[in-house]
């Protein structure tokens, strides 16, 4: 990536500097500063460039401006040339926009080369198995995200969704331990280990309304139709669902 490279080179001229002045010893310090400096100060120009375009995407969609936003969007794939990972960000974002509008197809191509530590896209992805019918692929897919996801109760109350909705309580009670476990301050999460464990009923748009609003870009019908009207602001040709979380570096 080009901010590397030129930090590279940067940390290769101040060697040679201090190298000349004092010999090689003199030219180490010199080098290692001046290349994390610079790569830092490019790295955080690339990344104000990309959340700059983001927000003009956002502000888009926000309008009901979808195309617009998309096209935003995937003009930083001119800056993933760059700095590493910005590429997968990006694929992360616009599969979340075509998840949200219900695009399964092109959704599941931006998703699977989302950043691998992207729970969030990797949820995505594993709803989109889950709706196809493909139970397995997708509790396997969050399985895969439970390290990232793992501090998060709405990791854990989708993955035990996936499996409850698959007709496997069991997995879902050994999911939702888990998830007290790492999130033993989580009322939501031990209620709904409650409902599983005693074998209740569970409407999903009553009992996962405690993780919204995050839930619902992973489940937007599960909200109630005033909620949708909320969402949309009831405006004309507003978004139809809850917009992806911002770009986050």
């Amino acid at each position: 990536m080009y901010n590397l490279a030129i930090s590279i080179g940067v940390a290769l001229l101040a060697f040679l500097g201090g190298y000349a002045l004092a010999g090689w010893l003199a030219g180490i310090l010199p080098a290692l500063l001046a290349g994390g400096v610079a790569y830092f100060l490019l790295a955080r120009r690339t990344g104000r460039q990309l959340e700059a375009l983001m927000q003009r995407a956002a502000d888009a969609i926000q309008k009901g401006r979808i195309d617009k936003g998309r096209k935003l969007m995937e003009q930083g794939f001119g800056l993933a040339k760059w700095q590493f990972l910005i590429a997968e960000q990006i694929h992360g974002q616009l599969g979340a926009l075509d998840y949200l509008q219900r695009r399964y197809p092109s959704a599941r191509d931006h998703l699977a080369k989302a950043w691998s530590r992207n729970w969030m896209s990797k949820a995505m992805l594993a709803c989109i198995e889950h709706r196809e019918g493909k139970h397995d692929a997708a509790l396997a897919q969050m399985e895969e995200v439970s390290g990232p996801g793992g501090k998060d109760p709405v990791y854990w109350a989708l993955y035990a969704w996936l499996a409850i909705d698959a007709r496997d309580p069991d997995k879902a009670l050994a999911v939702l331990v888990r998830g007290i476990e790492k999130n033993p301050d989580s009322t939501a999460l031990k209620e709904l280990a409650d409902m599983v464990r005693n074998k209740k009923r569970i409407k999903p748009q009553k009992a996962f309304s405690a993780f919204a609003p995050a839930w619902y870009q992973f489940f937007p019908e599960h909200m109630s139709r005033s909620q949708m009207m909320q969402m949309q602001g009831q405006r004309p040709g507003g978004y139809s669902y809850p917009q992806p979380k911002g770009f986050r570096r």
